[in-house]
């Protein structure tokens, strides 16, 4: 059985280019650190940042767990 260059690249080219266009879930950040400064214990001012994040992917992102760093 013979099989053509070009009827072995269309091949695999249907197994290759939807895997490589499936990215799945990926989270961007604005900034992955944030520099608030000295704050005085017993401050009354509350330091705050609001960091945005973005699914750039192409499923849905789950966050779970959150925690301090």
């Amino acid at each position: 059985m013979r099989i053509s260059l070009a009827t072995l690249s269309v091949m695999s080219m249907l197994f290759v280019i939807p895997a490589a266009c499936k990215t799945g879930p990926m989270i961007s950040v604005d900034s992955e650190e944030v520099n608030l400064g000295a704050i005085k214990q017993g401050s009354k001012s509350a330091a705050k940042y609001v960091f945005k994040v973005k699914n750039t992917g192409d499923s849905v992102l789950v966050i779970r767990d959150v925690k301090p760093g």
